[in-house]
């Protein structure tokens, strides 16, 4: 049943009122979190560290969707000022947490390099400026380059820059210690359990119906990736999302090469923890007849050749840069698909007209996972509204929809 457009309902101001009884409300409040990639994991543990009563839905499996397909690399590159603070809290915020905790991060860095004369000035320039802005960037040259990554093969380069708080992780793995950790602060985690339709009584969110029955809620959290817009219809809000699939090539695992993440456009790869390049030759599907299907909607390969040769194509390409991965056996080849909100930052907080229904999607989730989960932890428990998701508030689409109408 869809949320009647009702105003803010009286049951919904009841525990921001005093100090006491929201701390002891906390212990009460139950929230669900629909979603077990990493954004939702995130969120379940701070909530369920500060005491609120969390049950976690996911449809198939944790880090099964975008959070499994993803590149996981750590980093605060954008020229918007307030998104890149965001960005570099949540790198603080992933460092405080692999001190509590066991997380397959790697604190390595990462590398970018251009050859043309014109992107090779753009590229010194813009790692200038986000330097003074407090992104430590380094301009290499090609001595420091080959000291800093001695077994890559740039070749001839007109710049290269350094990111020295960059890092990268294993999604699952993170995601899954954070649902484990969850765990341990009460937190249930059901899956597989698709959340089917939400429950309201009037304005007032009290529940939602699953695959595995129906849940009594306080508070709802859509953190479901690509499958947030079908989610928060249900509550008459319209998440508007672009399509974004992406390709990961993943190698069996090899001796220790590279510790950065390395970028030479539209080559990008890394090497995990346990051994793996992963990388890709490509951000988005070409846009020509033969990927006509992929760029309209989802859908995966069409047969186990096509997959092979695209994850070798990949992998060769990236043994041109990295020698030492010429020839690596290819695992597998990922296909996912991204949440990239149509102005290209998150969309974090309450729906217009509740504050019952909560909503966390964006590009770059496993980046910003770590801040987001703590600073929505103090927006359902604490209400308090933060400053750094004033620019990302639901309601900035709902109010241009308005202008457009």
């Amino acid at each position: 049943m869809s949320r009647r457009k009702f105003l803010i309902g009286i049951g919904g101001i009841a525990v921001a009122s005093t100090p006491g009884i929201l701390l002891a409300a906390r212990s009460h409040l139950k929230v669900g979190i629909v979603g077990g990639g990493i954004m939702g994991a995130s969120i379940a543990l701070h909530l369920a560290q500060a005491g609120a009563d969390v049950t976690v839905f996911e449809k198939t499996a944790p880090a099964s969707g975008a959070t499994g397909k993803s590149f996981a690399w750590l980093n605060a590159f954008s020229d918007d000022a307030h998104y890149r603070d965001l960005r570099l809290q949540s790198l603080a915020a992933y460092h405080q947490l692999q001190a509590q905790m066991q997380l397959d991060i790697t604190w390595g860095g990462s590398l970018l390099w251009k050859q043309e004369p014109e992107a090779a000035a753009n590229l010194r320039e813009r790692a200038l400026r986000l330097d003074r802005a407090g992104y430590r960037m380094r301009v290499l040259g090609p001595e420091e380059f080959s000291i800093l990554a001695p077994n890559l093969a740039p070749g001839a380069f007109e710049a290269a820059i350094y990111a020295g708080l960059d890092g990268h992780l294993d999604p699952v793995q993170v995601t899954n210690s954070f649902l484990d950790e969850a765990r341990k602060y009460g937190a249930r985690v059901l899956y597989p359990c698709e959340v089917t339709d939400l429950k309201f009584s009037g304005s007032r969110l009290t529940g939602v119906a699953t695959t595995s029955g129906e849940y009594s809620l306080d508070r709802l959290v859509i953190a479901a990736g690509v499958d947030t817009p079908t989610l928060a219809a249900k509550a008459d809000y319209v998440a508007p999302l672009n399509h974004s699939p992406g390709i990961l090539s993943h190698s069996a695992p090899l001796p220790p090469l590279i510790r950065t993440v390395n970028e030479q456009v539209p080559v990008s790869f890394k090497q995990t923890s346990s051994g793996r390049i992963v990388g890709t030759d490509s951000s988005y599907a070409p846009e020509t007849p033969v990927h006509r299907d992929i760029l309209r909607g989802r859908q995966e390969f069409p047969n186990a050749e096509l997959r092979s040769m695209h994850g070798r194509r990949i992998l060769d390409r990236i043994a041109t840069l990295l020698p030492g991965a010429r020839g690596a056996p290819l695992q597998r080849l990922t296909l996912g698909f991204r949440p990239l909100p149509k102005d290209g930052f998150p969309i974090v907080g309450y729906i217009p007209g509740s504050d019952h229904v909560y909503i966390a999607v964006t590009h770059s989730g496993v980046t910003l996972a770590a801040i987001m989960g703590q600073l929505i932890r103090r927006e359902i428990l604490d209400g308090l509204p933060s400053a750094a998701f004033a620019p990302y508030r639901p309601q900035r689409f709902s109010d241009l929809a308005l202008q457009l109408a």
